[in-house]
């Protein structure tokens, strides 16, 4: 796992954490970015918007095969941010979850 971080004025603003995985089928190796955060206080700034070019810069450099990501279907803004990256829906892959929660609730923030 990798880990970046957006710091102002000696504060963390943000964060960015990808994982690296092998992707056998391609002899290489694929990248999630599993995480992107901005404080709320920072948003809006384009601590996003240097974040997850400087993960796909890293991706780039390592060779990895590609860069992937999810989010939320209504996260408009986190959308529109991945949109303009050149980031595109995947067709005919499925999202699959299993919830650990009693009696199979989903999460508590609803995520999956």
């Amino acid at each position: 796992m990798t880990i970046a971080a957006a710091v102002r004025a000696g504060w963390p603003c943000g964060f960015i954490t990808t994982t690296i995985m092998p992707a056998s089928l391609m002899l290489g190796t694929a990248w999630s970015i599993r995480d992107l955060y901005v404080a709320p206080q920072c948003r809006r700034s384009g601590i996003a918007r240097t974040l997850l070019p400087h993960a796909v810069d890293h991706a780039r450099a390592a060779g990895a095969y590609r860069v992937s990501l999810q989010t939320e279907a209504g996260n408009t803004p986190a959308l529109s941010l991945y949109a303009a990256a050149g980031f595109q829906a995947v067709d005919d892959l499925e999202l699959l979850s299993l919830s650990l929660m009693p009696d199979g609730h989903q999460d508590p923030q609803g995520a999956l």
